[in-house]
């Protein structure tokens, strides 16, 4: 009881103290514009805003410690602020039109009523943990099936990440290169391992670690790929039941460095629609966001294996078979869910299986396939004049 009372009270000092910047910025960015003649409530308004947006980051980094993405707590947070923002015009209103109180002086005695109004409905609304039956028994719900090939170097890391996870699912291993360094890596971290007969396939091994995985998401990860140890937690905090599938943004890996392309800005921008609440429900404007390329890093996806069935890659493509799946599955009716914040380090290095489909042209062949799909030839041509340059990306990372 100790323990919590004394976390409570930081709590409340923490608030006190975004409070406190919280009203300075905005009385600087208040006075400011009051400074160049903008109209008190035009600048009451702008102040308003740009101290709201500060106030949120430090509230839910620093004071609540939420690492989570979650928009409820953001539409929350703006209809606190959005209510507590004409409550503040309009005792402003009363102060200076009806009271005569200076402008200068009415925002001190607004703080009155704002400051208290704002702490109550955050502390009991807009930041409250609300019961999520997928965080409390992540185990129940989902798996983490990774593919792995051969003897590579970075498959440790990647199980070392999913181990790390703040919240704890199920993993297990899967592949068709049966070998000891697989074995003894299985044995050594206790995860269960299936090897699949038959010749090495992706598409086939893919579809083999959905059907060992015995819950409903399951994550295909990458063996040379590392997650941040806030994925799964992120993924169940936005999960509802209803979702075909759940993707985040990523880093780029090299030589273990985390690094951020323009390739990586450019796919961010065009997934800007998905982040509107309600469009990322209506297929034209989620086909929209891949029609100039494959959007999504495939490790950074979750499948909804009850929603979807099984099994859930089915394409003629080799290198583009995560491409037309996203595509498969954006035609589909149901939700999906797009979580804007990088979760994943997907790593570029000599031996990835990107940067050989990209030297032998089998990306770019089926590239142009994919694009064909969204548009006439002549423009599909245009696009791929200008879309191979981003295998450069791949190509520098064969070289470093």
């Amino acid at each position: 009881m100790k323990t919590k009372a004394v976390k409570l009270i930081k709590q409340f000092f923490k608030f006190g103290i975004v409070g406190c910047i919280n009203t300075f910025s905005s009385w600087i960015f208040y006075y400011s514009l009051l400074f160049i003649k903008v109209h008190y409530l035009v600048a009451t308004t702008i102040a308003y805003i740009l101290s709201s947006i500060i106030g949120f980051i430090l509230n839910k980094s620093w004071v609540f410690e939420k690492k989570v993405y979650n928009y409820r707590s953001i539409l929350k947070y703006y209809v606190v602020y959005g209510s507590s923002y004409l409550i503040n015009i309009g005792c402003m209103s009363l102060f200076v039109e009806v009271m005569h109180i200076s402008e200068m002086f009415a925002p001190i005695l607004t703080l009155f009523v704002t400051v208290p109004y704002n702490y109550l409905f955050s502390r009991i609304w807009v930041f409250k943990e609300r019961e999520n039956k997928y965080l409390k028994n992540p185990k129940k719900y989902h798996t983490f099936a990774i593919c792995a090939y051969k003897e590579s170097d970075y498959l440790e890391d990647c199980i070392k990440s999913l181990k790390e996870q703040t919240i704890q699912s199920n993993i297990i291993l899967v592949s068709s290169t049966k070998n000891r360094h697989i074995d003894t890596l299985a044995k050594k971290h206790k995860i269960k391992l299936y090897y699949r007969e038959g010749k090495s396939d992706i598409q086939e091994d893919w579809n083999f670690g959905v059907k060992m995985a015995k819950t409903e998401l399951v994550t295909v990860a990458h063996q040379d790929d590392v997650y941040e140890s806030t994925y799964l937690e992120n993924i169940l905090t936005n999960y509802t039941g209803k979702e075909l599938m759940l993707s985040t943004d990523n880093y780029f890996l090299k030589n273990n460095r985390k690094i951020i392309e323009k390739n990586l800005k450019i796919k961010k921008l065009l997934k800007t629609p998905l982040r509107i609440p309600g469009f990322a429900n209506i297929r034209w404007i989620r086909n929209l966001t891949l029609a100039f390329g494959n959007t999504i890093q495939c490790p950074t996806v979750t499948y909804n294996k009850l929603k979807i069935g099984e099994p859930i890659f089915t394409t003629d493509l080799k290198f583009a078979l995560d491409w037309d799946t996203f595509y498969k599955i954006y035609n589909r009716k149901g939700k999906v869910k797009y979580i804007p914040i990088k979760l994943l380090s997907f790593r570029i290095h000599e031996e990835a299986t990107t940067a050989l489909w990209i030297k032998n042209s089998t990306r770019e062949i089926e590239d142009t396939i994919m694009f064909s799909k969204f548009w006439p030839k002549w423009i599909v041509k245009i696009i791929m004049k200008y879309y191979v340059k981003c295998y450069e990306v791949y190509e520098e990372g064969r070289k470093e």
